[in-house]
């Protein structure tokens, strides 16, 4: 007969056993190497981001197939009562260009906010104390934003948790959270060139804005300035 520890111990090995296999098959996008050719866009489709202005964007079609780490990515989603939008987990894979698809980052939203705990837990113990933060929270309102820039991987991490209670539950709960996370890991020394076909993107414009500020169409740059001071 099994005694009570011995089945302890049995539970907790095919538990071990199930969560190592759940994450099998998963893509680490933490093992991506910047500048590396992706082998497949076949469960991408092209996409755009209003906050990495950049060519190169792909919508993952099956976020599952992806973790970060130790933490698997899911299609979490979350919906409102009288609201038509539902908000899902997102993750985007950032290239050089549709050409060329070389790897240079990723752009990841969540509506988890325990999993995004676990994220900022992790990026934490991995990149230190931000080169810039700001930490706002009133009751349930949250506004969190980090940022790093990692020399030894040659990479920048953006970190930005927003909370607002002023939604209602499904259930018909007044003041339900919607919190809604955006986490983005790129290449270092990326820059935006702005769209000369947009008429108000003279040259001359361009020139007083790089002038007072070299670096502005850095991204870098234009992550620390979403950062309130």
């Amino acid at each position: 007969m099994i005694n009570n520890m011995n089945k302890m111990k049995i539970l907790s090995l095919i538990l071990g056993l199930f969560m190592m296999a759940s994450c099998k098959g998963q893509t680490d996008l933490g093992n991506l190497k910047y500048g590396e050719r992706l082998l497949s866009t076949d469960d991408l489709e092209k996409d755009y981001s209003v906050y990495v202005p950049l060519d190169g964007i792909y919508r993952v079609k099956n976020i599952d197939q992806f973790k970060y780490s130790n933490i698997p990515l899911t299609s979490d989603s979350v919906e409102f009562k009288n609201e038509t939008m539902i908000h899902r987990n997102s993750l985007d894979i950032i290239v050089d260009s549709y050409d060329n698809n070389q790897f240079w980052g990723f752009e990841l939203q969540l509506v988890n906010e325990k999993v995004s705990d676990r994220f900022l837990d992790l990026l934490m113990k991995k990149y230190g104390t931000p080169s810039k933060q700001y930490e706002y929270v009133k009751k349930q309102n949250k506004d969190f934003h980090y940022l790093w820039q990692s020399k030894p991987s040659n990479e920048i991490i953006y970190f930005n948790k927003h909370n607002e209670d002023v939604h209602t539950s499904m259930q018909g709960k007044r003041n339900a959270v919607l919190s809604e996370t955006r986490i983005i890991i790129l290449k270092d020394g990326l820059a935006v060139k702005p769209n000369k076909n947009d008429p108000r993107n003279t040259q001359e414009k361009i020139d007083t804005i790089l002038k007072s500020n070299p670096k502005a169409f850095d991204l870098l740059e234009i992550f620390k300035n979403q950062i309130p001071e």
